[in-house]
């Protein structure tokens, strides 16, 4: 071979050689433009799922309308009036217990002291309560206003925003299960075969064995009711935000 045909084919394969590390370093660097988009649109739908997620856990949903609670007046713990005139222009939660009630009831008031510390957390310090929490005894022969504010002691009720009512109990009947349209479900009632012997029970301490529900009732500050929700903390976070809704904060 002869000098020229050897430098011929050296620089052929020294070109050849130059091809395929350029071939391999675009392939590099292809490569790295891929893995650094694939990084980049995965952090995006992270961050879009997280903004997605953080609308969604601060979105109010939509509440029905289920008629107004009818005007009622009883007294709280601390011995003053409450009823539809003094929670007008504030939303506010109802519940129905007892205070001898041995098992639900104490659950209840577990979950109002609950749901009272989240409203606490958004509630502007050193200003009144945008909302109030009222939880109504369906057995006012026992629970006497000094009952009541024993029992608001044990569960540490702020008499500000978690007030206690307790009224005549045929009064306090028609507001649960007409106005409200929740069940008081009492043997000796049931039982009962005059109305002499029903007015003589109504008169008596409300059974321990009575059901009534134990759903928080959310009512808005014209006095319509706008949904019921349970005691667990799913249902507590939906009540809260919906409280807060209503409440415009």
């Amino acid at each position: 071979m002869t000098n020229r045909s050897a430098l011929l084919v050296a620089a052929r394969a020294n070109g050849a050689s130059r091809a395929a590390r350029t071939r391999v370093a675009r392939t590099r660097v292809a490569r790295t433009l891929a893995t650094r988009n694939l990084a980049a649109l995965t952090r995006a739908a992270l961050t879009l799922a997280a903004l997605t997620l953080a609308v969604a856990c601060t979105r109010t949903e939509p509440l029905v309308d289920l008629g107004a609670v009818p005007a009622w007046s009883f007294t709280d713990q601390t011995g003053a009036a409450i009823g539809s005139a003094s929670l007008r222009g504030r939303p506010w939660v109802a519940s129905f217990l007892f205070t001898s009630c041995p098992s639900s009831c104490p659950e209840l008031a577990r979950a109002t002291a609950a749901l009272q510390k989240r409203v606490r957390a958004w509630s502007p310090a050193g200003q009144p309560p945008a909302v109030q929490l009222v939880s109504i005894s369906v057995d006012p022969i026992t629970d006497t206003v000094e009952r009541l504010a024993a029992f608001a002691t044990t569960y540490g009720a702020d008499e500000s925003l978690w007030k206690l009512a307790t009224g005549p109990y045929d009064q306090m009947e028609a507001l649960v299960t007409d106005g409200f349209m929740l069940p008081i479900l009492r043997a000796d009632l049931a039982t009962a075969t005059s109305a002499a012997e029903m007015q003589a029970a109504r008169e008596r301490p409300t059974p321990l064995d009575t059901a009534h529900s134990l759903r928080f009732v959310l009512v808005d500050a014209e006095g319509h009711i706008r949904g019921l929700f349970e005691r667990n903390e799913a249902e507590l976070e939906r009540l809260d935000r919906a409280l807060r809704g209503l409440a415009g904060r």
